[in-house]
């Protein structure tokens, strides 16, 4: 079982849930929006696979293949949300594309947007190290 959207989407919900303390099955079910079932045969899986570990107390790791790539998709998440709200995206819109974008975008792409992003925020310094906290971005018309 190769990396895909879905298994990469679980990863990233297992990397977030486990911040709040233990993983289960019915987290990810809630997380994901998807049923019990759906979640118990894709856990399967993914533990086939070797991605993650369902302990005797039916909670769920990352095992360090599923860690890597959980951590990989989250940075590319962070930076793609991160460039989006800098520019004025609507912090909803801005999660919803991210999500969508993280799965397809290419190496050599993200670093293009690392690029973009660390540039703004140097555009957007004042000559005295102080961030402008009042810079807007001008609107570009979409004719």
């Amino acid at each position: 079982m190769g990396t895909n959207q879905k298994v990469e989407d679980y990863m990233k919900a297992i990397y977030r849930l486990r911040e709040k303390g233990v993983v289960r099955g019915a987290y990810i079910a809630r997380e994901l929006g998807v049923t019990k079932p759906t979640v118990s045969v894709s856990l399967k899986e993914m533990e086939e696979a070797g991605y993650l570990a369902i302990l005797p107390n039916r909670t769920v790791e990352l095992t360090p293949k599923g860690e890597e790539i959980a951590a990989q998709i989250m940075t590319r998440n962070q930076i793609i949300y991160g460039l989006l709200t800098d520019l004025g995206v609507n912090k909803a819109i801005a999660e919803k594309d991210a999500c969508s974008i993280e799965h397809s975008i290419s190496d050599e792409s993200l670093q293009a947007l690392i690029k973009l992003r660390e540039y703004l925020v140097f555009i957007r310094t004042t000559p005295f190290g102080k961030k402008d906290e009042d810079f807007q971005f001008p609107k570009v018309s979409q004719n």
